[in-house]
């Protein structure tokens, strides 16, 4: 804490008194740390022999005319300099899977968080638990964590962490059930991709109805007699969200008859099943997959077996990052990086902010 010069004897007029107070305090401000606190109005006055409410008057003229700085919280004085290091929002936290091989994704929403966590001048506080989600291997599908491990994944991140952050960005793997359960610490708090039936919390999700709708026009005006959805790995809500919005799609536009049962493309051995069924299917068939990594092993397994795109066969992605479009795979493209700008701005809005995230066509070569 700064030290003050020894108190000055004698009669005083106000304008004098109010003048020696301003040199203390400038003195003071020279002499203190950044990150350390001035004296109080009380060990001013008291070392000075004036009322607190002449000192504080003094302060308020300094902060005023900025050479000091007062804390929001506190109330305590700082050298105006400490306005920079202590005056900041705290972090937004992430509560996302961890990003390895495969997770092109979660890359994207990370670099939309990170440019709207700049805009606002706001720090990141990036989390994951390995139990959330375990995918080493991204030929195989991933374990997701069942809703009783994620409320304790939850329960224990925020009783170590929730109080330092100022507002959560959770992705699609976060169940409702267990979201439900944090309400009251988990604020603000923003829920990604997938619909979120949680009504305290923000979401901003993808628009997996109009999407479908456009998958299914695409296909169809592309003259493919028979549409077959592959799931590309079980547990993923967004999955079977938008695996609902292509049956209710289908429905829509009259065409269920042309959208074939749904398989499972998580493994080698579903993927060649899926290989198989187009190779023996009689009329023109095309795949729409809701994951970019797996429409491309499918699409590198149908070329291996001779299928030809689009000629032969067709295939579309449903999640349409870069590594789709840089594959030169037919996709709808969510963009995921606005997706994450849109995140940190909920978090700063004063009410729950829903909005849907419209995707875009992307044609390549594989439709």
């Amino acid at each position: 804490m700064s030290k003050l010069p020894a108190q000055v004897h004698g009669p005083k007029t106000a304008g004098t008194l109010d003048g020696d107070l301003i040199a203390t305090v400038r003195q003071a401000v020279a002499n203190a740390p950044t990150d350390q606190p001035l004296p109080t109005t009380r060990e001013f006055g008291k070392r000075f022999g004036v009322a607190n409410t002449t000192v504080f008057r003094v302060l308020q003229r300094l902060t005023r005319d900025g050479e000091i700085w007062q804390h929001p919280t506190s109330g305590r004085y700082y050298p105006a300099t400490a306005r920079a290091l202590l005056d900041r929002p705290k972090p937004v936290a992430c509560l996302i899977r961890r990003l390895k091989l495969g997770s092109e994704q979660y890359r994207e929403l990370l670099e939309g968080i990170s440019q709207g966590c700049g805009a606002l001048h706001r720090t990141m506080l990036l989390w994951h638990d390995e139990l959330l989600v375990n995918h080493p291997d991204p030929h195989e599908p991933p374990i997701f964590a069942p809703v009783a491990q994620q409320r304790a994944i939850l329960n224990n991140f925020v009783d170590r962490h929730g109080e330092a952050a100022g507002g959560f960005v959770l992705d699609h793997l976060w169940s409702d059930e267990a979201l439900r359960v944090e309400t009251a610490r988990l604020q603000p708090a923003v829920v990604l991709f997938r619909s979120c039936g949680v009504e305290s919390y923000s979401n901003i999700r993808a628009d997996f109805r109009s999407g479908a709708l456009k998958a299914l026009a695409h296909l169809l005006g592309r003259g493919f007699e028979q549409i077959i959805p592959v799931e590309p790995f079980a547990g993923d809500l967004a999955v079977a969200e938008f695996g609902a919005a292509l049956a209710a799609a289908a429905d829509e536009l009259g065409c269920r008859g042309r959208l074939g049962a749904t398989e499972s493309g998580g493994t080698n051995r579903e993927r060649a099943a899926v290989i198989e069924r187009l190779r023996r299917a009689s009329r023109r068939a095309a795949v729409v997959c809701p994951e970019d990594n797996v429409t491309a092993l499918l699409a590198q397994a149908a070329s291996d077996a001779g299928l030809r795109c689009p000629e032969r066969v067709g295939l579309l992605s449903v999640m349409g990052t870069d590594l789709a479009t840089k594959a030169g795979i037919s996709c709808l493209r969510y963009d995921f990086r606005a997706m994450g700008r849109m995140a940190v701005d909920a978090l700063g809005n004063a009410g729950v902010v829903r909005h849907l995230l419209e995707p875009q066509f992307s044609a390549g070569v594989t439709t």
